[in-house]
């Protein structure tokens, strides 16, 4: 992209990341100042559908941005339907008489503006993956959790993305934490966590659990994932800006705390332990690359995350004594009414 499109980059204001890209495409896209795809975007929009066309990806990319619309989300279900559709599961009847074949973005591009529109096979694919392989009979190849389409860090090459994909409170968010900048070897040992081996299953709750308290903390304070200053840092510009002191682990506290709480709502709502759990493809091998023949433990690491996090195996919900652990007393009479009762006693 630097060596074609590309003509310039822009940030946030006085951002050091710089991490926009300012791009110009030519050809039947033509467009003279739009934003760069980003590793995401040319993934879902290149690699899934196989196609290496990058100013129609650009070009793919600058539509949801127009309409509104994810881009891993909407690239990743395009290409789901385009594997259903060399399946025969999906059919030109289905799709209108559109043709879906491996490596045809213009395709793809066209099928963003019919999910924007609400048009004809853009009303199916506008639900998500889950949705469509509902539709089709076909759930279990929908590369989702619960409901959000898994982001492009698979935790065949890191496995600590395994537990937060599977653990996040809204479907597979790979922003609710960066677990593989760990495991990829970024670690921050103020705040407990230590390089891990990206292939073992061994070892990854603990880290797990602090990414996504730490993120959970970075969420509340509107803080870019990208610049990382140091954490102690983080817990003197907080308390500057509340006017009281907040050391680091009371920074990490409060990260716990509305995690948890997050936790809290989402079983109120009916989400349980058998919500927590990878797609199908996730937990079967790649043949070849750099992840060649490894699968997360997955069992074994989610039933290590439960312990580290304090919550029920039986239900999925933090338990009674770590809600008010954590200053939570208050989602008792939702989750563990009988505990507040005896709590109450005591």
């Amino acid at each position: 992209m630097k060596d074609t499109i590309q003509t310039g980059i822009g940030s946030c204001h006085t951002c050091p990341i710089s991490c926009w890209r300012v791009v110009e495409t030519r050809g039947m896209y033509k467009e003279a100042r739009i934003d760069g795809p980003e590793y995401e975007t040319v993934a879902a929009f290149g690699s899934l559908i196989l196609s290496d066309d990058l100013e129609a990806v650009a070009y793919a990319n600058h539509l949801c941005n127009a309409y509104g619309l994810d881009t891993i989300s909407v690239g990743s279900t395009i290409a789901f339907a385009y594997h259903l559709f060399e399946q025969g599961v999906i059919t030109p009847a289905d799709t209108g008489g559109l043709i879906l074949r491996w490596g045809d973005i213009h395709t793809a591009i066209q099928l963003v503006g019919m999910i924007a529109r609400q048009q004809g096979f853009g009303v199916i694919l506008g639900e998500g993956s889950r949705a469509v392989g509902r539709r089709y009979g076909v759930e279990d190849q929908a590369v989702q959790v619960n409901g959000l389409e898994v982001a492009m860090h698979d935790p065949r090459a890191m496995t600590g993305m395994g537990l937060i994909y599977a653990t996040s409170p809204r479907g597979a968010c790979h922003n609710q934490g960066d677990m593989y900048w760990v495991e990829l070897g970024r670690a921050l040992e103020e705040l407990g966590m230590s390089l891990t081996d990206k292939s073992s299953s061994e070892g990854k709750a603990f880290t797990s659990a602090r990414i996504q308290d730490w993120r959970s903390l970075y969420n509340s304070l509107i803080m870019c994932m990208f610049s990382n200053p140091e954490p102690h840092g983080v817990a003197r510009m907080l308390s500057a800006a509340i006017g009281r002191e907040v050391d680091l682990q009371e920074a990490i506290y409060l990260g716990e705390r509305a995690w948890n709480l997050k936790r809290a709502f989402n079983n109120r709502r009916g989400l349980s332990r058998r919500h927590d759990k990878l797609p199908k493809l996730l937990l079967e091998p790649l043949h070849d690359g750099g992840a060649a023949g490894v699968v997360p433990d997955f069992d074994r690491m989610l039933r290590e995350f439960y312990q580290v996090r304090g919550w029920d195996w039986a239900t999925g919900r933090p338990t009674a004594h770590k809600l008010v652990e954590l200053g939570l007393d208050f989602t008792l009479p939702d989750l563990w009414p009988l505990a507040d009762l005896a709590l109450s006693a005591d």
